[in-house]
C-alpha cells in the first residue's frame, strides 16, 4: 500500500476486515463442508496407518484457507483464523440446520505500536431450524504490510449456538 495516505490505507484495511468477516460468517459454506467431510473420511481410512502431522486432510483445510483468504492475510495471519469458524460452524450447519448471516461490521482503528490495529463488532443473525437470533461478534485485527497478521475473536458465536442447541 505504498503511496497511500494514512486515511486511504485505513479505509482499505477496514474494507478488508469487513470482507473477511462477511466471508467467515456466511454459513453454511459448501467448500468448507466438503473439505471437512473429506478430512473425516481420510481420518477414518488412515487412522491406523499414520500419526504423521498433516494426515487426515489437515493440509486440505490449509490449502482451502489460502485459496479463499490468501489475498487478505499474511501466512501467519491465515493460521490465526479460529478452527471453530471454518470447521465446527459448518458441521453444525450441515448436521443441525444452522445458518449464519453477516449483517454488518463496525471496524474502528486503535492505537498500537505493533502496526495497524483495529477492533470490530460484527452484527450477525443465526438460525437453528426456525428459531432466529442476533449475535454481536467482537474481535481485533492487526495488519502488517497491508495484510491481516492476526485476527482474534473475543467471544464466540460457536458457544452461543452450542448453548441454544444443548440447553
Amino acid at each position: 500500500m505504498s503511496g497511500c495516505s494514512k486515511g486511504e490505507e485505513e479505509q482499505k484495511e477496514k474494507e478488508v476486515v469487513t470482507t473477511v468477516l462477511e466471508k467467515l460468517f456466511t454459513i453454511p459454506n459448501q467448500k468448507m463442508q466438503d473439505a471437512y467431510e473429506e478430512a473425516t473420511k481420510m481420518a477414518e481410512q488412515d487412522s491406523s496407518e499414520t500419526t504423521e502431522p498433516g494426515a487426515y486432510g489437515v493440509y486440505d483445510f490449509q490449502k482451502l484457507l489460502e485459496e479463499m483468504y490468501g489475498s487478505y492475510f499474511t501466512e501467519e495471519g491465515i493460521e490465526s483464523i479460529p478452527y471453530w469458524i471454518y470447521t465446527n460452524l459448518n458441521v453444525y450447519a450441515a448436521d443441525r440446520d444452522v445458518t449464519v448471516t453477516f449483517k454488518s461490521a463496525d471496524v474502528q482503528p486503535e492505537e498500537s505500536s505493533e502496526g495497524n490495529y483495529y477492533t470490530f463488532v460484527t452484527e450477525l443473525e443465526y438460525s437453528i431450524g426456525r428459531e432466529e437470533a442476533s449475535f454481536e461478534q467482537n474481535g481485533t485485527v492487526l495488519f502488517e504490510d497491508g495484510k491481516i497478521k492476526n485476527i482474534y475473536f473475543a467471544d464466540g458465536l460457536m458457544t452461543e449456538i452450542e448453548n441454544q442447541l444443548f440447553m
